[in-house]
């Protein structure tokens, strides 16, 4: 790899697909010998993980795009911490990023995690291909997320390289993982545990996730309902949940867990009730833990997930269908190991995280341009906002 130091801009650093994708990339370039920084909005659980990398970190503002200063920060610490490639990821940090990277003359990639439907309103995407326009590389993470920005004018067809999402498999190895003990969340042992995993966020839908639990707590009295994340939805979901009946014993809201391994492990099945997504890593995170999976078929989703061959796809916004894949695959064990099985093997024939990574580095070292000025050597200044 060619260029030495990257700084990656996020928007946070809760738990999410493209924050635990952004983990392995630090330790990637760190082992190539290369330096990495982090700039960020939100703070989250991934803060200790990255310090304990060693890894520098900027808060640009808690404030996000509602705060000016943010790119005068992202700006400052590229002034003193002279990477030789900004690396952007998610919307807040695209906009600021890219802005602060482009004005300081530094090379620049973004990479593209969503089929975001803000994308179809002219305005926002005109707002949002101005200020990220001329990008010395655009990364789309499955073909459909690809497809989706070029067919919105996100970027030219020519302009995007599809680099699909990989995982880790030894890492993410069912043999060598000890299931989590969810009884300090209040599940009892022998209970079916049914899962959705992600940001509380609209993208998940998790209005979906409620319906169809509501639906199988009637047909499954054991059964116990996780949701799985944090975000700003939590109040809201919390207050659905129990408009449907679902106490507080039957559908438990966790908050953060970063054991992900552990966690899926202690699944019976994982639910995916998005409403839009790119190729989330949670997906190739459970199919690599052999779990049962029951998901919406969107974005890139169907192109991984084999209905009936390595698990079960329903449309979105559809919690009937949903309730009736979940039921599916508790009622016939044997079959639902089977597609757990096929789901590792078919992660681990197309989703290399190694693959996914040498091709990142490729990029980095075709758009990598010598700086002319001397390093700055210390490393850049933590500007840590509190407004």
């Amino acid at each position: 790899m060619v260029s030495k130091r990257i700084l990656y801009v996020i928007d946070s650093l809760k738990i999410g697909g493209a924050e635990m994708l952004l983990l392995g990339l630090l330790d990637a370039v760190r082992a190539r010998g290369g330096e990495v920084h982090v700039a960020y909005f939100s703070q989250g659980p991934l803060e200790a993980r990255v310090a304990e990398r060693g890894v520098g970190m900027t808060r640009l503002s808690q404030k996000g795009l509602r705060d000016p200063r943010a790119l005068a920060r992202c700006m400052q610490l590229i002034r003193e911490w002279q990477p030789d490639i900004v690396h952007t990821h998610l919307i807040k940090s695209d906009l600021i990023g890219q802005m602060a990277a482009r004005l300081s003359g530094v090379p620049r990639i973004i990479t593209l995690h969503n089929t975001d439907p803000w994308r179809e309103k002219k305005a926002k995407s005109l707002a949002y291909r101005t200020v990220t326009a001329g990008a010395d590389a655009c990364i789309g993470v499955s073909e459909r997320v690809s497809e989706h920005v070029a067919r919105t004018g996100g970027f030219r067809a020519d302009g995007i390289q599809t680099i699909a999402n990989g995982i880790d498999l030894d890492h993410f190895d069912p043999a060598q993982v000890q299931p989590l003990d969810l009884s300090p969340y209040g599940v009892q042992t022998g209970s079916p545990v049914i899962a959705v995993v992600g940001s509380l966020t609209p993208q998940k839908d998790h209005e979906n996730f409620l319906r169809s639990a509501a639906i199988l707590a009637q047909r499954l009295p054991e059964a116990v309902f996780l949701v799985v994340g944090e975000g700003p939805l939590a109040t809201q979901i919390e207050a659905q949940a129990r408009s449907l009946g679902l106490g507080p014993e039957r559908l438990i809201l966790t908050g953060a867990i970063t054991q992900m391994r552990e966690l899926l492990a202690a699944l019976d099945v994982l639910v995916i009730s998005s409403a839009w997504e790119g190729l989330p890593m949670i997906l190739l995170e459970g199919m690599a833990m052999q779990c049962a999976i029951a998901s919406t078929a969107v974005g890139g989703i169907p192109d991984v997930l084999q209905d009936g061959s390595s698990g079960r796809l329903v449309p979105p916004q559809d919690p009937a269908a949903l309730a009736a894949a979940v039921e599916g695959l508790l009622s016939d064990r044997s079959a639902t190991e089977a597609l757990g099985s096929a789901a590792r093997g078919a992660v681990a024939d197309r989703f290399s995280a190694d693959v996914m990574r040498e091709r990142i580095f490729a990029l980095y070292d075709s758009n990598h341009r010598p700086r002319r000025s001397a390093r700055r050597q210390p490393g850049a200044p933590r500007l840590d906002s509190s407004n």
